[in-house]
């Protein structure tokens, strides 16, 4: 059987009558996908917003114990045990429903000087995140507050107050690691030298009319975020195995493939391949020693995409921003490992460095970012939660402070508690509620 076809009819000699040739048999199909593409995306961010509107959201403030002798190891558990409420969705679930994962928001807010941790989160997962904290922290006290930044209904410019924001990342892929509480640890004491201690530090220096918000916003990662990392670590070690070719790859080798087939190729002579070692592992430095080993450390953890967002916001005649900015971004420099990765501003949301239409540029940027804090990660869709930090990276960023950190101003539990005895007589009365209700600003 043979197949023949016919190309008499393409007119060859005519670049317009070629060109509508190609449009009306093949041409229609590349804008009909994208009108159909289309359709699909509206579909999808319609029954998203309607999914997203059936969520109820809380801020649960917590008061952390008097004299903290929890490593932040304590916390690295809190976040592997929050892993469990990721759930993978199924297609009917995505596609009919419009369900997301749900996301979280650890947050240290220093309103007027006054500390506090917060933890934003659908109220679904309040028994979940009370369990974890008081099963690490038994003395801990967590409350239900007002959202803080709902009292901010402000935009810019104007005339009152002043705001400096950014949303800050890694320098490098987020296969590579930052410094870990682990390497803050005294190597002969072995006493931990906090990291939150120049944070803490930094956000009871501001005034009453300033405040300092930063924010975690963090979704959990599937278990299988580690794989991009493989043909990292084989192009460090010199791997000489070849990777494994995608469905993608094999449709893009499909021309290739035709090519061939018209026009073979001269073999090649048979050359016997000499005894190569399969990688480099002898040859590397100390340094690629080492970040092989840390990128595995850091993958055999669970992940976390996050985004982590910084503001200072002020009176006009109170804001100072080498006070309000200088400090706690320093801070986060403490993490940096050059020779891994880093943290930096991201230049696209940071509210300075513009040269170009400064003021109107400088103004969008102000009101997006505090846009964008306020919402935590309401209106984020899958592929915009930012970068992978693992659990051990996430503690060593946001953890209580333990007992040797001397910040004063940190909302802390008032006495220890204890369980009554189970012989002690009690009346026969209605349990108070468990909600306390608490102003907007910390006293």
């Amino acid at each position: 059987m043979e197949i023949v076809i016919d190309f008499s009819s393409v007119p060859t000699t005519d670049p317009i009558a070629f060109g509508w040739w190609l449009f009306k048999n093949i041409g229609w199909i590349f804008p009909a996908f994208l009108f159909i593409y289309g359709l699909i995306l509206v579909w999808q961010n319609y029954i998203r917003n309607n999914y997203r509107k059936t969520r109820k959201y809380i801020l649960l403030a917590i008061d952390i114990p008097k004299d903290n002798e929890q490593s932040p190891r304590a916390i690295e558990n809190l976040f592997s045990h929050l892993a469990g409420a990721h759930q993978p969705l199924r297609r009917y679930q995505k596609w009919w429903d419009g369900e997301i994962n749900d996301s979280f928001s650890f947050e240290i807010v220093s309103l007027g000087g006054y500390i506090q941790f917060i933890i934003h989160t659908v109220d679904k997962h309040r028994d979940l995140i009370e369990a974890i904290i008081y099963a690490q922290y038994p003395d801990a006290e967590i409350n239900e507050v007002q959202d803080y930044t709902k009292k901010w209904k402000i935009r810019f410019p104007n005339d009152q107050y002043e705001l400096f924001g950014t949303e800050i990342r890694l320098a490098k892929n987020d296969i590579y690691p930052i410094i870990t509480y682990k390497e803050f640890e005294d190597s002969l004491s072995q006493e931990l030298k906090d990291p939150m201690a120049s944070i803490l530090e930094s956000l009871t220096r501001i005034g009453p009319k300033e405040e300092i918000w930063i924010q975690f916003v963090i979704t959990p990662a599937d278990n299988d975020w580690g794989d991009k990392a493989k043909p990292v670590i084989d192009k460090l070690i010199g791997s000489t195995k070849k990777p494994k070719k995608s469905f993608w790859d094999f449709i893009f080798d499909l021309p290739n493939v035709f090519l061939d087939a018209i026009n073979p190729a001269t073999p090649a002579v048979n050359v016997t391949p000499k005894d190569e070692p399969l990688t480099q592992m002898l040859h590397l430095t100390p340094g690629q020693k080492d970040a092989v080993a840390a990128i595995e450390h850091k993958i055999s953890k669970l992940g976390f995409h996050v985004r982590i967002r910084y503001i200072y916001l002020a009176e006009k005649e109170a804001f100072v921003k080498q006070r309000g900015v200088q400090g706690v971004y320093g801070s986060f420099k403490q993490f940096n490992d050059l020779g891994l990765n880093s943290f930096k501003p991201d230049p696209l949301t940071m509210t300075g460095g513009v040269i170009w239409f400064k003021q109107r540029r400088l103004k969008w940027r102000k009101n997006k970012i505090l846009m964008r804090y306020k919402d935590r990660a309401q209106s984020l869709n899958p592929g915009e939660y930012g970068k992978i930090l693992n659990t051990e990276e996430l503690a060593s960023l946001w953890h209580f402070p333990v007992i040797t950190v001397k910040a004063p101003l940190v909302m802390r539990t008032s006495a220890k508690k204890a369980e009554p005895p189970s012989s002690l007589p009690v009346d026969d009365v209605q349990p108070a509620s468990s909600k306390l209700e608490r102003p907007v600003t910390i006293k």
